[in-house]
């Protein structure tokens, strides 16, 4: 198993309370580091899309006014913002364990604040895909938002091959290398390359 993230999202700002949550998302993008707090996968991924979420839902599946109203209190309060992508938004919606916004977890269902250092909760198998822990809060979090999705996994393995070939570019780049050498480091590009255009075609024609 590999770890789940490697930098973690924290809330910086502290400046006064806008009027629109959506007026947060620059300093959203730069706390999440542009990606999203529940998956880890890279907005870049979502052409832009990618959504403000109500860690503690703005209407959650209460009637009681009284209990709305708490909710609705923290709709600009930029502590319960999330920057997520749109599946896991839509999957979470207005789920919530209590009728406390407050209390996020109650009766082993709930939610883990994505500010909250997951590599305690989930991991990544070899492959790349998401696994929760054995923790119940984790295992709820993991079903009810799709975790387990491949879209996911495919974007952990076009990050790594990324991430590889930026490294074989900057090797090749280096004086004194033997022409064997150079040549084995450009065969590795061009088969990471293949790779990488393949899983991006399948991304293409499947979501």
């Amino acid at each position: 198993m590999k770890t789940f993230r490697t930098k973690h999202p924290v809330r910086t700002y502290d400046g006064p309370q806008k009027s629109s949550y959506r007026d947060y998302r620059n300093e959203l993008i730069a706390d999440f580091n542009g990606r999203c707090g529940y998956t880890d996968c890279s907005h870049a991924w979502w052409g832009g899309g990618f959504h403000i979420d109500h860690f503690a839902p703005k209407k959650p599946k209460y009637e009681d006014p009284m209990v709305l109203a708490r909710f609705e209190a923290l709709e600009n309060e930029y502590s319960n913002l999330v920057y997520a992508c749109p599946q896991v938004n839509r999957a979470k919606w207005n789920d919530w364990a209590s009728d406390d916004p407050g209390t996020p977890i109650h009766e082993g269902r709930g939610y883990l604040d994505p500010c909250m250092d997951f590599n305690d909760y989930f991991e990544r198998t070899d492959s790349g895909g998401i696994r929760p822990k054995d923790d119940p809060i984790a295992k709820y979090m993991w079903e009810r938002l799709k975790l387990y999705l491949f879209r996911y996994e495919l974007y952990w393995r076009m990050e790594q091959l990324a991430l590889r070939l930026r490294e074989l570019e900057q090797f090749r780049s280096l004086n004194g290398l033997s022409t064997e050498l150079r040549t084995e480091i450009l065969e590795a590009i061009a088969d990471l390359t293949r790779e990488h255009q393949n899983y991006f075609q399948y991304l293409e024609t499947n979501y």
